[in-house]
């Protein structure tokens, strides 16, 4: 039996039975008759023929490249550890090549790790956690390729000093499909080391976001730096550490316990590490604060459509559960600050019982859909409508269908958004705790 027939026997009865797209056509012709192709398992195949169909333009990248579909044919358990352990060496080569070059390559190995993980997803080989944890490594391997790119360029004699934090969820290796960078620069020294940094985290970004003939890097933003946009690029790291110590608001202390050193200079570790704990140090209820700090974010960009679900940022979306986990630890401290600072981890290190294990089963879930949702959309997605939701459905579930999903994800978003409301009334997390 051939590819096509193949993939229109693991296809058929879902929401993407029918003729299959003429990319992924195209690919069952071409690499049909490779080894790699027998060798596929039945959850390899499952996972590569839902995530062509859903988005064919990778069909056509794929064709190109059998050493990919070899990869694909020998996913199992634990293999997307293994090849992130791999990517320090494949990367290492471009410090010498061309900048041209060397930019193209690092946008071709995003879109084929992207792509591998979404078979290993697709085909329910590796959890949600081992893909977020993947795809996070791979941005910093780039970021980092990007970075000795950048210190060549700017001919500095080495990176000495210069570092580079993730915020959000790539320090907390949470990333989805075409996720972007929250970043922020520091730097050990005096104004001109500054001066030379700010040449680099300049050209670091100019590296990832340009447009070249192979697409973006990944997509980046600096607002979280000290001052936002009014701020200066690259902060010094006695600058950043008052800052965060004397003058950043609340939201700004949300924010840093979500960060993590990714890139650079060691020594940004235990800054960051002094930082968070005069942070944690607070102890104090910060949610007369934090709630209208929320519903302006729901106002502002929470769907107002009763025919969608805004995932993230709507009501008992996403969000709700990044405040109550940051929030938690403004009220609360933590014995031990999570090495990663998921949301699961840091919610963990400050509360506990059966409605907090609730609370993040509903997260997890909203997570699967939305990165889902992504790889279907090809862009980040945070609202989830009735005309995508059949085809996100099974991508969740086989035989799910649209309407399913939708009433599902409606009482998750009320029970997390009760959690948040019970919360906020009783200005303290112990109300998720006391409560059955």
């Amino acid at each position: 039996m051939n590819l096509a027939h193949r993939f229109d026997e693991v296809l058929a009865g879902s929401a993407f039975a029918g003729a299959l797209p003429p990319a992924v056509a195209n690919f069952a012709a071409r690499r049909g008759d490779d080894d790699a192709v027998r060798q596929l398992p039945d959850a390899a195949l499952r996972g590569l023929a839902l995530a062509l169909v859903a988005r064919p333009e990778v069909a056509g990248f794929a064709s190109h490249r059998p050493v990919w579909l070899e990869r694909v044919a020998a996913l199992g358990p634990g293999a997307l550890r293994r090849r992130a352990d791999e990517l320090v060496s494949v990367l290492a080569p471009l410090d010498g090549a061309p900048l041209e070059d060397a930019l193209d390559a690092l946008r071709l190995r995003r879109r084929e790790e992207m792509a591998l993980a979404a078979c290993a997803d697709l085909g329910g080989i590796e959890p949600l956690e081992s893909v977020s944890e993947f795809l996070s490594r791979v941005a910093e391997e780039i970021l980092a390729a990007a970075l000795r790119l950048a210190v060549r360029e700017t001919r500095s004699a080495d990176d000495s000093g210069f570092a580079v934090l993730g915020m959000g969820k790539l320090a907390g290796r949470e990333l989805s499909y075409h996720s972007d960078l929250d970043l922020i620069f520091l730097v050990r020294g005096d104004a001109e080391q500054i001066d030379r940094a700010v040449r680099i985290g300049q050209r670091l970004i100019s590296y990832l976001t340009t447009m070249t003939g192979a697409g973006v890097a990944y997509e980046v933003d600096t607002r979280l730096r000290p001052s936002g946009r009014q701020g200066m690029l690259v902060s010094s790291y006695a600058g950043f550490e008052r800052y965060q110590t004397l003058e950043a608001h609340t939201w700004e202390h949300l924010a840093v316990l979500r960060a993590r050193a990714v890139a650079g200079d060691s020594e940004a570790a235990p800054l960051l590490a002094r930082v968070h704990t005069h942070v944690l140090a607070r102890r104090e209820p910060p949610w007369a604060e934090l709630a209208p700090l929320r519903r302006r974010v729901e106002d502002e960009r929470g769907s107002r459509s009763s025919e969608s679900v805004a995932l993230k940022t709507g009501r008992g979306g996403l969000m709700d559960v990044d405040f109550l986990a940051g929030g938690g630890l403004l009220e609360r401290g933590a014995k031990r600050f999570p090495a990663l600072p998921s949301i699961a981890a840091l919610l963990r290190a400050c509360a506990a019982g059966p409605r907090i294990d609730a609370l993040l089963t509903d997260y997890r879930g909203l997570r699967i859909v939305e990165s889902r949702a992504r790889w279907l959309a090809g862009r980040a997605v945070d609202a989830l409508d009735a005309e995508a939701a059949g085809a996100v459905a099974e991508l969740v579930q086989p035989g799910l269908e649209g309407g399913g999903l939708l009433e599902s994800l409606r009482a998750a978003c009320a029970r997390v958004r009760a959690a948040f409301d019970a919360v906020v009334d009783a200005d303290t997390l112990s109300a998720l705790e006391l409560r059955p």
